[in-house]
């Protein structure tokens, strides 16, 4: 019997006619065949990058965090008034933001350097005095500085490892540190779970830790053979040894093992020579692994050394009715040996002051375009933020900014908010115009700056610091232009009486009527505090207000980007398939589906969907013999965008009486 298909199943893009099915006996046969359904998502619209200057982080990685609270954990709390990076990621998250790369900068990437200290070995050991680990801060910066370690507890074996932090306030001559990490139990045991890189350098967030150079250099003098000696055996009945007693044992870290005597040579054990001798044997035969183990017994002392010479030779013996009599284990008179002891850190009673941490020198445009080129492979950042960086006075441009905006360009995925000058009142076109603003469909300006209030301000222990910090408008708008995209859609303007600007204690420029009647026209978006209203975003235009009218408002620009990321995306499977009508069908299938999804959600003008969009692809419609030919297949979508209502006229007429 012939194939089946279930009811409703599409065949419009079945590319598999070409592998007939074998039908071996008479039956009904069921197949799955593709239906050339596609769908297309929407990529996100308000993914952040924020590219500066700061105290701490990783330099030159972008970093993916979710919050504030993942802020301050990767890159720490605002430094200072003029963190500017710590202000403005604040001021985004506060905002509604909730995606942003976050990629310090310094200059020259390596310019910054690394707090950093050691710690020397425990007392009485080979190493004593010298250096067995070397504590490095997780980031360049003064701010590892304030970092301190301490080995707060050590046997000789383990040892409990402390992080705290000064923050300069003294007890006498003693600092006053906060404890910001605690790792108990390490080791120096390289195949035990509490190994200490493997502990600390995955776990910490302030340091990294290695061993010290000195130990790396010559290993060989400071790990040794690990041995385990009985306690005196002198009056010991060796006879009270018997075949089938066993002994726990684990041996360079290979796990606990169990061996069982066998029958002395003589029926009975006379001597420590003959016990040593069946261990060893015992032993060995667990495996290669054990091959060079020895038991030996002189001066009425067993002694069980490892086979190996390195950083995991260690012999323990655990409790047992055979390990009390040899006076083997730990509180049977015996000691568990590492061949690590000598490199164990000394229990320290003073803390390490970590030393040597600078922030580098502030970024060039080098370091920007060397960031933008690796910003490249992160497709999904759609806005992006310079902290620190504005327009210049006096109309010379901004090296940084003029890269920034030729990246959003080169990309055409994402845009740049630029901040104008601070101390700089924009009451007049001409003012404008003396800033040299680029024209870039790709870049909005946010005007004035904005005083928030100053997290330094203390009444009782700052009463000097100002209330209020001024700070760049652009982190403000990034982030309700992320709160409007959840809730509204990119279609809609992030401005408006729904745009209330959070965390503002004041504007530094008032904006009324008249300013904005001049500002406008010239691309500058004003945020304005109405009555009743509060501090708002009242402007949505791009910088190419008047050179390229098509792309003047944000949220037709960012619509378009967004549509052509999405589609960009979500056609990748057409790469490579038969270029012939089916394909083409399925082109026009997938994109129409996404766009009337989009047209139903409200993003198009237009009561029909004919007026709101279009999707063409076809031979002698958008493409040519040709074109095919060079294996091309080309699409066009169109869309009528929706504009804001910028101007909301309502004319009012007198109505006179009729008599």
């Amino acid at each position: 019997m012939g194939a089946v298909r279930p009811e409703g199943c599409a065949v419009a893009d079945n590319r598999k006619e070409t592998s007939m099915p074998s039908y071996k006996h008479p039956g009904v046969y069921i197949e799955e065949i593709p239906s050339g359904a596609k769908p297309i998502e929407g990529v996100s619209t308000s993914v952040a990058a924020l590219v500066g200057h700061a105290k701490a982080g990783p330099i030159g990685e972008p970093t993916l965090v979710h919050s504030w609270d993942e802020y301050r954990a990767a890159f720490g709390e605002i430094a200072s008034e003029q963190d500017h990076l710590g202000l403005a990621a604040f001021n985004f998250f506060l905002n509604g933001g909730r995606d942003a790369y976050i990629a310090r900068l310094a200059q020259g990437a390596l310019n910054a350097s690394l707090p950093a200290n050691t710690i020397p070995g425990r007392a009485g050991g080979s190493a004593n005095a010298t250096n067995v680990l070397a504590m490095t801060a997780k980031s360049a910066g003064l701010w590892g500085n304030a970092l301190r370690a301490r080995v707060t507890a050590s046997d000789g074996l383990r040892f409990d490892l402390e992080i705290s932090r000064w923050d300069g306030e003294m007890d006498g001559t003693n600092e006053v540190t906060s404890v910001l990490e605690k790792f108990a139990n390490l080791s120096m045991d390289t195949s035990d779970p509490g190994y200490v890189l493997t502990v600390v350098n995955g776990g910490s967030r302030q340091v990294t830790v290695d061993l010290s150079s000195q130990v790396k250099a010559a290993p060989a003098t400071f790990y040794e053979k690990a041995t385990s000696v009985s306690g005196d055996l002198s009056t010991m009945g060796w006879p009270s040894v018997t075949a089938g007693m066993t002994l726990s044992l684990n041996i360079d870290n290979l796990g606990i093992k169990t061996i069982t005597l066998g029958a002395a040579p003589g029926g009975t054990y006379d001597t420590g020579l003959e016990v040593a001798a069946e261990i060893q044997t015992r032993v060995r035969a667990l495996g290669e692994a054990y091959a060079t183990f020895t038991c030996a017994f002189a001066a009425n002392v067993l002694t069980l050394t490892s086979g190996v010479d390195g950083a995991n030779s260690s012999v323990l013996v655990r409790p047992g009715a055979l390990a009390t009599l040899l006076k083997l284990g730990k509180g049977a008179g015996g000691t568990e040996q590492h061949g690590t002891r000598d490199v164990v850190p000394r229990l320290m009673a003073a803390a390490a002051a970590l030393t040597g941490g600078d922030d580098g020198n502030l970024p060039g445009s080098a370091d920007y375009i060397a960031l933008f080129n690796k910003l490249k492979k992160v497709r999904d950042v759609n806005i992006l933020l310079l902290p620190g960086e504005s327009m210049a006075k006096d109309g010379t441009g901004n090296p940084c900014i003029d890269a920034a905006i030729a990246h959003c360009e080169a990309m055409a995925n994402r845009m740049l908010l630029v901040d104008p000058p601070v101390n700089v009142e924009l009451d007049q076109a001409e003012k404008v115009s003396a800033l040299g603003l680029t024209t870039s469909t790709y870049a909005a300006l946010y005007y004035p700056w904005v005083k928030m209030a100053n997290p330094f301000y203390n009444r009782d222990t700052n009463p000097t610091v100002p209330r209020t910090l001024t700070v760049a408008p652009s982190p403000f708008a990034a982030g309700i232009w992320a709160r409007t995209d959840g809730t509204r859609g990119v279609w809609k303007a992030p401005a408006g009486v729904e745009a209330s600007v959070r965390g503002v204690a004041g504007l530094e420029f008032t904006v009324e009527d008249g300013e904005q009647e001049q500002l406008d026209p010239e691309g500058v978006n004003c945020l304005r505090k109405l009555p009743s209203f509060g501090a708002v975003l009242w402007g949505t235009r791009t910088l190419s207000t008047k050179a390229n009218p098509e792309w003047r408002y944000v949220p037709v620009r960012r619509t378009a980007l967004y549509i052509q990321s999405s589609i960009y995306n979500g056609i990748q499977w057409a790469v490579f398939e038969p270029n012939d009508h089916r394909l083409w069908s399925s082109l026009r299938t997938n994109v129409g589906a996404f766009m009337d999804g989009l047209f139903r959600a409200g993003a198009f003008q237009g009561q029909k969907a004919s007026d709101a969009y279009f999707v063409r692809c076809g031979l002698g419609d958008t493409m040519t013999q040709d074109d095919i030919d060079r294996g091309q297949v080309i699409a066009i979508v169109g869309f009528a965008p929706l504009k804001p209502a910028e101007f909301v006229i309502v004319r009012i007429q007198q109505k006179v009486g009729q008599s």
